[in-house]
């Protein structure tokens, strides 16, 4: 007989739940909108979403573990090496019907990776 997994341990196996917290999440939606258009530095999005910077890296770590945002790494004019972030979407469409939860993504156009 095949053991059911108990939807509390979902999450644990399903990537769309994973998403799907990314998502909700209140700090890491105004992440990802502030990386659509032109990627940034950690310290800009902080800056600019007025968050401390432990927080953001958290929540760039896991928006990455998604693959919600892609990381490059580039000199900038001081000729120092600069970790610049860029949201992978452009927008999200979610559905959720019992147990389920369908999410389909828009890419972002302007992504170097895409």
């Amino acid at each position: 007989m095949a053991k059911k997994i108990r939807p509390l341990l979902v999450e644990k196996y399903d990537i769309s739940h994973k998403v799907f917290n990314e998502l909700v999440d209140l700090e890491s939606r105004y992440i990802l909108f502030s990386i659509i258009k032109k990627p940034k530095r950690i310290q800009e999005i902080s800056k600019e979403l007025q968050i401390p910077l432990s927080s953001a890296y958290k929540k760039i770590h896991s928006l990455k573990e998604c693959s919600l945002v892609s990381e490059e790494a580039d000199f900038i004019k001081t000729g120092h090496i600069a970790t610049f972030y860029q949201s992978r979407i452009k927008d999200v469409k979610i559905i959720i019907t019992k147990f389920e939860i369908r999410i389909s993504f828009t890419k972002n156009k302007n992504s170097k990776n895409e």
